[in-house]
């Protein structure tokens, strides 16, 4: 017998128990199918962000307390005026019931008032201390009167408010003019 003429033979194969996995590169999802979006899938969720977008209640800010000056012009502006309620509404708490200066027993009758010299201090977020000057002419004077006072401000849903007026302030005496004499 020719051995090198016989088919080599093969080693008997040991089995494991478990199936091999097969041979190659694994099976592909098609786009659009499966766990990923896709090109189709990425749009819808855009458009659906896109649509949400803006669903939100809209902020309105009143131009009036859009600042911390401009929140105490529009309270100065209503005590010279005379008008409660919208001196009331630059208030966190509404009416306040103790007398300080800006009230309406506080000035005489005046020609012109105007605010000035703010300086600010922030306390922490959404709270500060202002404190300004007031200028005013009382009505029929020539004289332009001052006096420095201060308030604690407050920031609720993106408007200012006046949270208590800070000491005291000193308002110069004020003199009102002599009597006119009348052209007979």
């Amino acid at each position: 017998m020719q051995l090198h003429h016989l088919p080599p033979s093969t080693p008997a194969a040991h089995d494991s128990g478990t199936t091999a996995p097969p041979p190659g590169v694994g099976h592909l999802e098609r786009p659009g199918t499966g766990a990923s979006p896709g090109w189709r899938g990425m749009c819808l969720l855009a458009l659906a962000v896109v649509s949400l977008l803006g669903q939100g209640e809209r902020s309105r800010v009143d131009p009036r307390f859009r600042s911390p000056s401009a929140t105490l012009r529009t309270y100065w502006k209503a005590m010279r005026e005379g008008d409660v309620n919208g001196a009331w509404e630059c208030m966190v708490e509404g009416r306040h019931d103790l007398p300080r200066p800006g009230m309406l027993w506080f000035l005489p009758p005046t020609d012109e008032l105007t605010l000035a010299a703010f300086r600010s201090l922030p306390v922490s977020s959404g709270r500060m201390l202002v404190s300004y000057e007031v200028r005013y002419r009382p009505r029929g004077a020539g004289e332009v009167y001052r006096f420095r006072s201060a308030d604690e401000m407050v920031r609720m849903r993106g408007e200012w408010r006046i949270a208590r007026p800070i000491g005291n302030a000193r308002m110069p005496e004020w003199q009102p003019s002599p009597p006119r004499t009348v052209d007979s």
